[in-house]
């Protein structure tokens, strides 16, 4: 009887210890974010094989434009991407025919284009700087980390649902961070390339740029056509 109580004492003590080191780890799955096994995932340029047409508002500080997006046909290099810029101020059309790179970085635009193309690399296309591979499309997923002054944000997905835009009502993913008092905003359509719209601001409170999509022709894209 006696070596019985021996062996059981001995047993408390070992779970006791295991349940010790193992409750730390436990612990903290709590603050994991547990992404669906079945959530989608998107990268800048995703759907772009189905030539959709995306026209987008974009405002950059004083300076706003459309700018009609065309999707071209893959060759067997790589993909085009025709761009019209109507500034809002003007009768003007710029028009730009590029080759798409796998971070949307463009070159030999003309200077006419420039000035545009500059602005549209830090609105539409600046994604790319988190999404070039696949990220998920479920809520809680983070995209990537951000460094404001002495400040480290996250860009994650925090919030999903069917939300009505200039093109018209969508399933979306809603990204964002904080700065300072503000939150920036970039919304995410699955199988369209790039953001359908964004809302961003700079350290001062300032808004430093929105950009919406408010036409889209997409027959052949799959949840569009």
């Amino acid at each position: 009887m006696a070596n019985i109580k021996i062996v059981a004492v001995f047993a408390i003590i070992i779970v006791a210890a295991i349940a010790g080191v193992a409750w730390p780890f436990f612990a903290n799955l709590q603050g994991i974010n547990v992404i669906p096994i079945r959530a989608s995932l998107w990268h800048v340029g995703k759907g772009s094989q189905y030539e959709p047409e995306m026209i987008y508002q974009v405002s950059f500080n004083k300076t706003s434009f459309s700018a009609d997006m065309k999707f071209l046909p893959t060759n067997e290099k790589n993909q085009g991407l025709l761009i019209e810029i109507k500034p809002s101020n003007s009768s003007q059309v710029i028009t730009q025919r590029v080759q798409i790179g796998l971070v949307y970085d463009f070159t030999d635009i003309s200077p006419e284009a420039k000035p545009y193309f500059d602005i549209l690399d830090q609105t539409v296309f600046s994604m790319r700087d988190y999404a070039t591979e696949d990220k998920y499309l479920a809520k809680g997923a983070e995209w990537g980390d951000l460094y404001i002054g002495a400040n480290h944000e996250k860009l994650a997905v925090t919030d999903v649902g069917k939300n009505s835009f200039g093109f018209g009502t969508a399933n979306s993913y809603m990204l964002s961070y904080r700065i300072g008092v503000n939150i920036n905003k970039f919304w995410v359509v699955d199988n369209l390339p790039l953001p359908v719209k964004a809302e961003v601001y700079d350290p001062d409170g300032n808004l430093q740029y929105t950009y919406e999509l408010v036409s889209l022709k997409a027959p052949l894209t799959p949840g569009f056509s």
